[in-house]
């Protein structure tokens, strides 16, 4: 399985807190979704300000 890029983890994680709706769906969510290091690279990426859409 190929390695998920620090954007492609960023991404995931906002859809989960888009799907989740809650607190708590959205961990959930992010639990199902994304492994303790990806979401530690999705966190970093994301307070980084880089943008999240494109390629």
């Amino acid at each position: 399985m190929a390695r998920k890029t620090d954007k492609q983890c960023a991404q995931a994680a906002l859809a989960a807190a888009i799907v989740g709706r809650t607190k708590r769906g959205t961990t959930e969510a992010l639990n199902v979704t994304l492994t303790r290091d990806e979401m530690r690279r999705a966190q970093a990426y994301l307070k980084s300000g880089k943008p999240v859409t494109g390629r």
